[in-house]
C-alpha cells in the first residue's frame, strides 16, 4: 500500500468502513514477504559490504564460513567417494573369496561322486561275497556229507579244489573291499580338508570385509559430523545475511560502502521499502489511527 492508498482507506474509515481484520492480516503478510526480500537482499549483496564498517564482524563471519565450508564440502566430497570405493572393495572381496569357495565345491562334489562309486563298488563285492560263501557252505556241506558216507576219494578232493577256489575268491573280494574302504576313508580326509578350507574362505571374508565395514562406518561417522557442521553454518549464514539485508535496505545511501553494496540492488530495496511503508500503512489503519 502506498501514501494515496492510505488516505484512501483512511476516508472510508470515517465513513465507517474500517475492516481492521483485514488490515492486520495484509499486514501480517508483508511482513513475511518483508522478511524474504531482506534475506535475499543479504543472500545477494553481502560480498560487495566488505568496505561497511558497520557490517565489517558480518561480512569477515560469513568470509570465515565460506571458507570452512569449502574445506568441509570437499571432506565431504572425498569421504564420500572413499565409501563408495570401499563398498566396491567389499563387493571385490566377497565376488573374489565366493569364486574360491565355489572352486573348493567344486571339488568336493567330485570327490564326493567317487566315495559314491566306490561304495556302489562295495555293495556288488559284498553281494558277489556273500553268493561265494554261499557256495562254498553248500560244497562244504556236501564234502562232509560224501565223507561220512564213504564217498569216492576222487569226487572229495574235486570238492576240496573248488573250496580252495572258492575260499581264494572270498579272500579276493575281502581284498577290494578292505582297499575300497580305505580308499574312501583317504576320499574323507580329503573331503574334511576341503571342508575346513570352505571354512576358513568364509572366515576370510568376515575378516577381510569387518576392516572395510569399520572405516566405511568411521568415514560414516566423519560425514554425518561435517553434514551437521555445514547445516549449523548455513542457519549461521542465513541469519548473518539477514541481518546485513536488513542493515543495507535501511541505509541504501550514505558512505561509499554502502552505495557499493547496493548499487547493483536497488529495484529490490524499493521493493523493501515499499513494503515497510505499507506495513506501517495497514497496521495504522488497524487500529484506527
Amino acid at each position: 500500500m502506498n501514501a494515496f492508498g492510505y488516505v484512501v482507506r483512511r476516508v472510508l474509515w470515517q465513513f465507517g468502513i474500517k475492516r481492521a481484520k483485514r488490515r492486520w492480516e495484509v499486514a501480517n503478510r508483508e511482513l513475511q514477504v518483508l522478511k524474504e526480500a531482506e534475506d535475499l537482499l543479504g543472500r545477494v549483496a553481502w560480498q560487495d559490504a566488505d568496505e561497511v564498517e558497520e557490517l565489517t564482524g558480518e561480512y569477515w563471519q560469513l568470509k570465515n564460513i565460506e571458507g570452512q565450508e569449502e574445506a568441509l564440502n570437499a571432506e565431504i566430497e572425498r569421504l564420500k567417494t572413499e565409501n563408495d570405493d570401499l563398498e566396491d572393495k567389499i563387493f571385490d572381496i566377497t565376488d573374489e573369496v565366493h569364486d574360491q569357495i565355489d572352486e573348493l565345491v567344486g571339488q568336493r562334489n567330485t570327490v564326493a561322486t567317487d566315495v559314491d562309486q566306490y561304495l556302489l563298488e562295495i555293495e556288488e563285492i559284498r553281494e558277489e561275497a556273500a553268493e561265494i560263501r554261499h557256495r562254498f557252505d553248500g560244497h562244504k556241506v556236501k564234502y562232509k556229507v560224501l565223507k561220512e558216507n564213504g564217498g569216492d576219494p576222487g569226487q572229495l578232493d574235486q570238492i576240496q579244489v573248488i573250496l580252495k577256489e572258492l575260499r581264494a575268491d572270498f579272500n579276493e573280494r575281502k581284498e577290494k573291499t578292505i582297499e575300497r574302504n580305505r580308499r574312501i576313508e583317504e576320499i574323507e580326509a580329503r573331503l574334511l580338508k576341503i571342508d575346513e578350507q570352505i571354512h576358513e574362505k568364509r572366515q576370510e571374508i568376515g575378516i577381510r570385509t569387518a576392516r572395510v565395514s569399520q572405516k566405511i562406518g568411521e568415514n560414516s561417522k566423519r560425514l554425518a559430523d561435517c553434514m551437521a557442521k555445514v547445516g549449523a553454518f548455513d542457519r549461521e549464514r542465513r541469519d548473518l545475511q539477514s541481518k546485513i539485508g536488513l542493515f543495507l535496505s535501511a541505509n541504501p545511501d550514505g558512505s561509499a560502502g554502502l552505495k557499493k553494496a547496493t548499487s547493483r540492488h536497488m529495484d529490490l530495496v524499493g521493493r523493501i521499502n515499499y513494503f515497510r511503508k505499507s506495513i506501517q500503512y495497514n497496521q495504522r489503519l488497524a487500529k484506527g489511527a
